[in-house]
């Protein structure tokens, strides 16, 4: 009679699961960031990246992987994400090296800059809610969400289930498809027009915020552990842009200094592209989407700048000659008759 009970009782868990689990992929909201996340994490896993992209959105629309494709044969995926947080970072990194071993991972530090002991719900739902559950999900969750929302991110249906009047026929079949073509990239098309008005010539070290710093240094212990090469990276911003925000470091100049010196200390690459605009031949007012953001010529600017670097300081084969990845060719024939305005400016 027990082992009939505990069997009973297995069979209902497992099925309760599966249904909580299809409710919650219906309900949660369908936006990019999802695709490419599934697209990243959990499809095409056989595509082995030689690098991986990580940070908020100034990685997503910062570091181009059909360009490190098309100029170098260097394959690579774009994980970053709106308004991501380092310590969410952390996670989605761990979840990345569950199906890619040893890449060289890339982490842009921008959002160092967070005071808050959590980021947005919003921002950091771009994540979690499409990561599947596992240890590291709920890990995550603990750590980076405030105890009153744990219920909420471990089941999304709980914070959505209001949607059941507006679900349509893409909550019920999500395409991912066009994911796998941009490779998890994505940056504007307009020009900024005005000057940098932050100050980047002070040599002060400042401090990171407290949690940052702490994740930050996690990041750096799982490369030591893991094996893998770390990158930091800084993509262009003006640094006035954030002078108005209670919740960001307010000097973030001098917090990259204190980067530089961490990075220095563990043997680690810090590329600060804001200190780079004459090397690359950066002008703000034309290569800039808005005061924080590239757009598609900045970051193609950036891109070819990042590929010389990897190109000159590791031994990453070129793929596009190799049959196995043959579809990488085709995805970037795909992607370049769709998206032309890097080659028109």
């Amino acid at each position: 009679m027990i082992r009939k009970a505990i069997l009973k009782g297995s069979i209902f868990c497992i099925l309760l699961t599966i249904v909580i689990s299809i409710l919650n992929s219906i309900f949660v909201i369908k936006i990019n960031h999802r695709s490419k996340l599934i697209q990243g994490l959990y499809e095409n896993i056989d595509d082995q990246y030689d690098v991986v992209l990580l940070g908020s959105s100034h990685m997503n629309g910062g570091i181009d992987p059909n360009i490190l494709w098309s100029k170098y044969g260097i394959s690579s995926f774009n994980y970053g994400t709106g308004g991501q947080p380092i310590d969410v970072t952390y996670y989605l990194l761990k979840e990345v090296l569950k199906k890619h071993k040893n890449p060289i991972i890339v982490v842009d530090l921008y959002y160092l800059g967070l005071t808050d002991e959590f980021g947005s719900e919003g921002y950091v739902r771009y994540v979690l809610d499409n990561m599947r559950l596992s240890k590291n999900k709920v890990e995550a969750i603990i750590n980076t969400t405030p105890k009153d929302q744990w219920a909420s991110f471990l089941f999304p249906m709980i914070k959505y289930h209001n949607r059941w009047k507006e679900l349509t026929e893409q909550d019920f079949s999500f395409d991912i498809g066009s994911s796998y073509y941009q490779k998890g990239f994505s940056a504007g098309n307009e020009m900024y027009g005005e000057d940098r008005k932050g100050d980047i010539t002070t040599k002060e070290i400042g401090t990171i915020p407290p949690k940052a710093e702490r994740y930050l240094y996690k990041i750096i212990d799982l490369s030591k552990k893991e094996g893998f090469k770390l990158i930091f990276t800084n993509a262009p911003y003006d640094y006035a842009s954030t002078s108005g925000s209670d919740n960001w470091n307010r000097e973030p100049a001098k917090m990259f200094n204190k980067v530089s010196e961490i990075a220095k200390d563990n043997n680690i690459t810090f590329i600060n592209y804001c200190d780079k605009f004459d090397q690359i031949g950066f002008n703000f007012k034309t290569d800039m989407n808005n005061a924080g953001h590239l757009n598609v010529w900045g970051a193609n600017k950036v891109t070819m700048n990042f590929g010389e670097f990897l190109k000159e300081n590791y031994s990453l084969v070129d793929h596009r000659s190799d049959i196995r990845y043959a579809k990488w060719n085709s995805g970037y024939k795909h992607y370049s008759e769709t998206n032309v305005a890097a080659t028109e400016h």
